[in-house]
């Protein structure tokens, strides 16, 4: 049966139309999924993907007098591919703090540089080991610890469909410095347990405990609290933002009881 030419032409421009819509479909699709395996390798420590995380610490009622202080953070992180299976990752923590009355000052406290070697083989559990260092570099003197410290520190974690869960664990002993200054032998876990949504966003716990084994008690916190992220792309450049809010359930009399963390990471995937 011949189909007349008018109804011929709406059936293929319904069939255009359909096969249109799907490849939209599709491709809208394809771009959440790449979001959010972006958004899941942002949250892993040892990745194989530049990144330049600039972020902002803010600790209520901390020290002695009780003051909120504010801490400004560049973190950038450098893979170097050694070989085909092994991966060098050089991080670094340059902290800038504000110290409130009755000290009110603003200046540069101790960096820290830390170097992994992760393997590269795919496998849903992703490591990294090596040593760290961190330097006296106050600027003025008085706003850092006055110690070189060094230690070793390792990255574990599980990369699953939707969760990325593991830790990033340091331990650092004081080695040199000021003699007057307090010897240091500090514990450090930057724990996570993110849950990724589409679209780039993150849902997860992601605690920084300090354990300080020169103190009465070992002087260690627990904070409790949420942290939500999200990958979103200006342009071409994709960037992480996340927003945190943690109360310290245990924690040393002179630690904040609560602590505010926000930060944007410019991301540089390897093509």
């Amino acid at each position: 049966m011949k189909l007349p030419f008018l109804t011929k032409s709406v059936l293929s421009i319904a069939f255009g139309l359909f096969f249109f819509c799907a490849t939209i479909m599709a491709q809208k699709e394809k771009a959440a999924s790449d979001m959010s395996e972006l958004a899941k390798q942002s949250q892993n420590p040892v990745a194989n993907m530049y990144q330049l995380p600039v972020s902002y610490l803010g600790d209520f009622n901390s020290g002695v007098t009780k003051s909120y202080i504010s801490t400004v953070m560049l973190k950038p992180v450098i893979p170097i591919t050694l070989s085909k299976n092994l991966l060098f990752i050089f991080r670094a923590i340059v902290p800038v703090a504000f110290m409130p009355s009755p000290i009110n000052k603003t200046g540069l406290s101790d960096i820290q540089l830390q170097f992994y070697l992760s393997p590269t083989g795919k496998s849903k559990f992703i490591w990294g080991i090596g040593p760290i260092v961190s330097l006296p570099t106050g600027v003025p003197p008085d706003m850092c610890s006055g110690k070189w410290t060094a230690g070793p520190g390792g990255a574990g974690l599980w990369m699953l469909k939707h969760w990325v869960i593991g830790a990033l664990i340091t331990q650092r002993w004081s080695f040199a410095g000021e003699s007057g200054r307090p010897d240091i032998s500090q514990l450090y876990i930057d724990a996570f347990a993110n849950y990724n949504f589409k679209h780039g966003w993150a849902l997860g716990y992601t605690p920084e405990i300090y354990v300080n084994w020169n103190e009465p008690g070992y002087a260690w916190n627990l904070p409790v609290g949420l942290n939500v992220s999200k990958v979103f792309k200006i342009g071409k450049q994709p960037f992480s933002a996340n927003l945190a809010w943690f109360y310290n359930v245990i924690r040393p009399a002179d630690y904040p009881d609560m602590y505010i963390k926000a930060g944007l990471t410019f991301l540089f995937p390897k093509k």
